[in-house]
């Protein structure tokens, strides 16, 4: 008697040995990225910490001059993405905008006016 061709028998196991070993060197990788990621941040957080103590302590630091200094770190990393992000927001705060002028244009049609209506329009244009 022979099997069906979507019988179940037919299925073969997805790890073979190089998979199931491949597989364990790709998550000891990501554990050690892992790994390594949470001990930069609690480095970066002891460093922040004394800078703040030094620092901050001593000097008033506003917003622009911490989006300054974190521009000049992105691209000091070569995050040139960052750094412009950083810059177009600090453009907004060192050079001003123009005046905008708000400009509001209303279209009427003459066949839905009547004389009346439409001479009192145009008055009202000539007086502005």
């Amino acid at each position: 008697m022979s099997t069906h061709p979507n019988s179940l028998k037919n299925l073969k196991p997805f790890f073979t040995t190089e998979k199931a070993q491949s597989a364990q060197k790709n998550s000891v990788i990501a554990r050690k990225a892992n790994t390594q990621a949470r001990e930069e941040l609690k480095m970066s957080m002891r460093d922040w910490k004394l800078f703040k103590a030094d620092v901050l302590a001593e000097a008033d630091m506003s917003s622009i001059d911490v989006l300054k200094v974190l521009m000049h770190k992105a691209l000091l990393a070569e995050d040139y993405d960052t750094a412009a992000d950083l810059a177009k927001s600090l453009a907004e705060f060192e050079s001003p905008k123009l005046a905008r002028i708000d400009q509001t244009t209303t279209e009427l049609s003459v066949e839905e006016l009547t004389d009346e209506e439409l001479d009192r329009k145009l008055t009202e244009l000539a007086l502005k």
